[in-house]
C-alpha cells in the first residue's frame, strides 16, 4: 500500500513540474484572434463581476430613461416655439374694419 502512495505522489510531482501554471488553474489555453492573430487567454467573469455589471446597467438605465424623456419633451416644445415664430401674424391695429 505504501508503494502505491509513493508512486502516485511521484507521478503527481512530475505532473506539477511539467504542466504550466495557467493549465493548472483551469484558465484555458491561449486562443488566437481570427482578425489580427494576437494570442489571448479567455477568462470568464466572476459572479461578483456579473452582479456589478447588472447593478451598474440598471443605474445607468434609471438615469438615461428620464433624461431622454425630458430631452424629448424639451425638443418638442422648442420645435413648437420655432414653428410659432415662423408664421407671420398681422397686427390687429392695422386692420381696417
Amino acid at each position: 500500500m505504501k508503494a502505491i502512495k509513493t508512486k502516485i505522489n511521484a507521478m503527481a510531482l512530475q505532473w506539477r513540474n511539467r504542466v504550466p501554471l495557467r493549465e493548472k488553474r483551469g484558465a484555458g489555453t491561449n486562443e488566437v484572434c481570427p482578425q489580427c492573430s494576437a494570442q489571448f487567454t479567455p477568462s470568464r467573469p466572476s459572479f461578483r463581476e456579473m452582479i456589478l455589471a447588472a447593478v451598474c446597467g440598471s443605474l445607468l438605465q434609471l438615469i438615461l430613461v428620464p433624461a431622454g424623456w425630458m430631452a424629448e419633451r424639451w425638443i418638442e416644445r422648442q420645435g413648437n416655439r420655432i414653428m410659432d415664430y415662423m408664421s407671420w401674424h398681422e397686427p390687429l391695429d392695422s386692420w381696417i374694419m
